[in-house]
């Protein structure tokens, strides 16, 4: 076989075992979100049965299904856990699975009731399907209104409506399956190595004068542009304050993480204004990059 044949087939075949690894973590990490989708089915299960409280139907102002968007939070978790155990950055098949499995909650809590629930000491799966059955939950559900944990009244019957009301939970889980994919998207990430990075070091510094902060941004952002990484770490360490004072209403941030195959850095620019009761990111002042060099960050 020609020099070009053989390395040709050395590559089909190297692509060929990257793809079946990553699709190989992919449906582990899938794994791990299934499994704590169900737990969360169980567990959500069980306050209701035990407490007459459904937690994924709480909602604010009727519009904001803050308690589906929690609990898809926590049925994801598992993707969050199998991509950190296996340093794998999450595909659109994850986030597909992700958004799949955190509304099948919705179905497997209500699967469980269905299931669960006896009729004259039979079980309800004699009389009617978990569809017909489902259908009677939604237009029979009520939603009542809390003001301070006081009961202020209840809508009754929600009839068709009940469904736009299940349509609402439903998006509730997606959203939280999606924050998850979002948050791990966002961690610094090797691609050479495939791992994400490790470390949490962090040099955190106060300012009061707007105009210096601004400065010391531009500078520090100059200094990370040239590749002069080390400099502008000792730069913002050595100015403005290292503790947060009453007058001291911004705050800068650098994070430093290492990627323990290749021992790649990574540096991250964050910067905050303090609001009264608490911080609020400057989402324009941020910036990043990696370094292929040894760097310190002092706190």
């Amino acid at each position: 076989m020609p020099p070009q044949a053989e390395h040709g087939l050395g590559v089909c075949l190297q692509n060929y075992g990257s793809a079946m690894k990553r699709t190989l973590q992919d449906l582990v990490v899938s794994a791990f979100g299934a499994a704590t989708s169900i737990a969360t089915a169980i567990l959500l299960f069980l306050i209701e049965d035990s407490f007459g409280f459904s937690f994924y139907t709480w909602t604010f102002w009727f519009v904001i299904p803050v308690g589906a968007i929690l609990a898809g939070f926590i049925a994801s978790g598992g993707y969050y856990l199998g991509a950190r155990l296996f340093s794998h950055r999450p595909t659109p098949l994850i986030l597909l699975n992700m958004v799949a499995i955190s509304v099948g909650t919705f179905f497997l809590v209500h699967f469980l009731s269905y299931v669960s629930l006896e009729i004259d000491g039979k079980p309800v799966s004699d009389y009617v399907s978990f569809g017909t059955y489902l259908d009677i939950i939604l237009r029979h559900q009520s939603v009542a209104f809390y003001l301070r944990g006081r009961e202020l009244g209840a809508t009754g019957e929600l009839g068709s409506w009940g469904y736009a009301y299940a349509l609402l939970q439903i998006a509730g889980f997606a959203i939280g399956g999606i924050a998850v994919f979002v948050y791990l998207s966002s961690l610094p990430y090797c691609d050479k190595c495939s791992r994400y990075l490790s470390g949490r070091a962090k040099q955190e510094r106060y300012a009061g004068d707007p105009g210096a902060f601004v400065q010391m941004v531009k500078e520090l952002a100059m200094a990370v542009d040239a590749g002069r990484l080390q400099e502008a770490i000792n730069q913002h360490a050595a100015i403005a304050e290292k503790k947060h004072q009453k007058e001291l209403h911004l705050k800068s941030t650098l994070k430093l993480r290492k990627c323990r195959g290749c021992g790649k850095h990574w540096l991250g620019f964050s910067a905050g204004k303090w609001t009264g009761r608490d911080w609020k990111d400057i989402n324009e002042s941020e910036f990043s990059t990696f370094h292929e060099g040894e760097l310190t960050l002092p706190g």
